[in-house]
């Protein structure tokens, strides 16, 4: 079965769906550096190894996607899905709000531009290439926002990032999640741009080609 490009689903479907097409491995090494409290691993298919800089949630270790304690090429596949919501989502300050904690948002993190996150890439794809076998893929869940009055283009900032580290960007999916666009905020008042329903499912290999073998 050929999938569409376009997902009417669930992050869960997305990751088996591309983990399918891109990754064919009967039982692969994943590594989820950004597992959170892993919501998007509960119906999948496959059980990653468990990371997390935030010790509060159930991960089987600590640690920073920008310093990854792993040997050199050890993991078949890295999921990336890095803290892309606004930092001023609620009027009861990030820090105090369900949002902040559920997914990871913090104010003072040098490497957020605004609500940006475009300066992570590089330091993650750095470390991805080095951790991932020769056949290794990424799979990034990458969204764009608005922030400071312009449209983030955080995808395309993504794959240029790729291009900059020698990656291969060879696919991408486009996420509608039913659930998508239920995210409020008191401080949206004027309707400037779409609201985003959307997010994009990015595959990326190390090996410099576009296609498994």
């Amino acid at each position: 079965m050929r999938h569409n490009t376009v997902l009417h689903g669930r992050d869960y479907e997305a990751i088996d769906i591309l983990m399918e097409i891109h990754c064919g491995l009967e039982n692969p090494l994943i590594l989820d550096c950004t597992h959170n409290s892993g919501k998007m691993w509960k119906k999948s298919s496959f059980k990653p190894i468990r990371s997390d800089i935030n010790p509060e949630f159930p991960v089987d270790l600590v640690a920073d996607f920008m310093h990854m304690p792993f040997l050199d090429k050890t993991f078949d596949v890295v999921v990336f899905d890095p803290p892309h919501l606004p930092t001023n989502v609620g009027s009861s300050g990030i820090m105090s709000n369900i949002w902040g904690k559920t997914y990871g948002i913090t104010t003072n993190d040098k490497y957020r531009e605004g609500d940006n996150v475009s300066p992570m890439f590089d330091p993650f794809l750095v470390e991805a290439k080095r951790v991932l076998k020769t056949e290794g893929i990424i799979l990034a869940k990458i969204a764009d926002l608005i922030n400071n009055h312009r449209y983030q283009w955080q995808h395309v900032d993504f794959i240029n990032s790729c291009v900059k580290n020698g990656i291969v960007a060879c696919d991408a999916m486009i996420k509608c999640d039913p659930s998508a666009g239920n995210l409020m905020s008191s401080k949206w008042i004027n309707v400037k741009h779409l609201r985003k329903a959307h997010s994009f499912w990015i595959v990326a290999r190390v090996n410099g080609r576009c296609e498994k073998k």
